[in-house]
């Protein structure tokens, strides 16, 4: 269940500076040390549930140009958060990508949610069926 939310132990590997950048690079080690295993799965799920939303989203849109939106937003953030936690639990050498909607970075965070306000816009842009057609008012 991991040490608790803003512990204060000095043995910490936060407050005992055994990180660089403990609230950008390593966020995830963090993540995992005061949440534990279930904090540090939580966030691999969260992140795992965007990924698959912004697939089904692509295959779900009506042009090639939507396609290529969802599923270049989906790969952006499959790829950080591997890289991320790959550097984390040194599986992987330090690359500096920060881990998507977690990480302190605001240009990372605001080019993030740019991205998804562009891929909520593909998916309502879809195809009206004959029957919307027929109804629909202009």
């Amino acid at each position: 269940m991991g040490k608790g939310l803003d512990n204060n132990t000095i043995a910490s590997v936060k407050n005992g500076n055994f990180l660089s950048e403990p609230q950008t690079d390593f966020i995830y080690a963090i993540v995992g040390e005061e949440l534990g295993f279930v904090g540090a799965l939580a966030v691999i799920v969260l992140l795992f549930l965007i990924v698959v939303e912004c697939l089904r989203i692509a295959a779900n849109a009506k042009d090639m140009s939507g396609k290529l939106i969802a599923g270049g937003m989906a790969s952006v953030i499959a790829f950080q958060s591997f890289f991320n936690m790959g550097v984390a639990t040194w599986i992987l050498p330090n690359t500096g990508l920060p881990l998507p909607f977690v990480s302190y970075g605001m240009s990372s965070l605001m080019s993030l949610m740019i991205g998804m306000g562009v891929v909520l816009n593909v998916s309502i842009q879809r195809e009206l069926t004959f029957k919307e057609v027929l109804y629909t008012e202009y």
